[in-house]
């Protein structure tokens, strides 16, 4: 059954030109792949009963050892974030504000550990804060947020990240599902776990490497609208004849980087057709026949992958979707974007004109109209 277009499910904004950025993805994969690595396999010392000193105690408390665990993560984070040079304070010190409710003790025992850590060169300045004193702070732009307290509400774990524009990082089980933008996944080994939707309200980036290694966390509900904007281009886009094998082969979906948004997908598009056209996800084997695909989604943690992919498909008529707006101004020609808490189309139409594809006015009328970035 066709789903319609309308406002509430695409959004609407004045067209404008979109200026893009250049995004450093240089890293040493073998550092950072060693971390995890040692966190892997340190987790049976750390998970041995610990106070949060790591002094042996007697009875076994998981979010002790949870915390300490978070010790070791936390600074891998805060060094995966893109613009840490820009909250550097005048001393070329991070700062981190380490916040509680209840005992203070647990955070000032975090403080003392992380005295002597480095990011990416450069030392940390950690203060130790009160929720409340949190709620109110008004002083200069953290670097990051450990949260060392279980039980603080989501609202504002959410509102702290996106008032102080800062990575907020809970240890604490379920506090990334509640609104955190970083915590732990704790199973055969340990990895960061991302809020996805939280870092984008945010305005939090990562570098492409923590991305990939993560595990990452998108509400159900966020990832069904994508697949339902998805599945609404194929009725107000149109696809040259030469792209089809015949006037009945199907439309053909590919998504590369993201298998949660693969398997809603896959549910949305069931029994749907378009111009008497079935719409059907391929499968993981043919997705790497990029030209062959009409529509290509390309997940921000593909994002080495990008400049190959749209390279290998550029002026083919295969309609290139994002989810950032780096994807647009790349040579891609459309990105979901995160807009007043809503998903946002930006259109590259040139990008598109160039390869054949026909996109209806209603649909650019409700989209921010992006060119190409002249300097890639």
């Amino acid at each position: 059954m066709r789903r319609g277009l309308d406002r509430d499910r695409i959004g609407h904004s004045t067209p404008t030109t979109g200026t893009g950025r250049a995004v450093s993805t240089r890293f040493d994969f073998s550092l950072v792949r060693g971390t995890f690595l040692c966190l892997a396999l340190c987790i049976s010392v750390l998970l041995a009963p610990l106070d949060a000193l790591g002094n042996p105690q007697g009875l076994w408390y998981e979010d002790e050892q949870r915390m300490q665990l978070g010790l070791k993560l936390f600074p891998v984070s805060i060094g995966a974030l893109e613009s840490l040079e820009t909250v550097l304070g005048p001393d070329g010190r991070l700062l981190v504000l380490v916040v509680y409710e209840g005992s203070r003790n647990p955070a000032l025992q975090v403080a003392a550990q992380f005295g002597s850590v480095t990011v990416r060169g450069h030392g940390l300045r950690v203060e130790v804060l009160s929720a409340a004193d949190l709620d109110a702070y008004t002083g200069p732009r953290p670097g990051g947020i450990f949260i060392a307290s279980v039980g603080l509400s989501p609202d504002r774990l959410r509102a702290w990240s996106e008032r102080q524009r800062a990575l907020v990082f809970s240890p604490f089980d379920g506090a990334v599902e509640a609104g955190a933008v970083v915590g732990l996944h704790v199973a055969d080994r340990v990895l960061p776990i991302v809020n996805l939707t939280q870092a984008e309200r945010s305005g939090i980036r990562f570098r492409p490497y923590f991305l990939e290694e993560a595990r990452h966390y998108e509400p159900f509900d966020e990832i069904d609208r994508r697949a339902n904007f998805l599945l609404n281009f194929a009725f107000f886009i149109q696809w040259p004849a030469s792209a089809f094998d015949s006037a009945s082969a199907p439309l053909r979906y590919c998504v590369l980087g993201n298998p949660e948004l693969s398997a809603s997908l896959q549910r949305t598009l069931a029994g749907e057709r378009v111009a008497g056209r079935p719409l059907q996800l391929a499968g993981v084997q043919e997705q790497t026949a990029w030209r062959r695909c009409h529509v290509l989604y390309l997940d921000h943690r593909a994002a080495e992958s990008m400049s190959r992919v749209l390279a290998e498909v550029r002026e083919a008529p295969v309609l290139t979707v994002g989810d950032t707006q780096d994807l647009v101004q790349a040579g891609g020609m459309v990105s979901l974007v995160r807009e007043d808490g809503r998903l946002h189309p930006m259109i590259n139409r040139e990008t598109a004109a160039r390869a054949g594809i026909r996109i209806s006015s209603k649909l650019l009328r409700l989209a921010t109209l992006v060119q190409e970035s002249r300097t890639r």
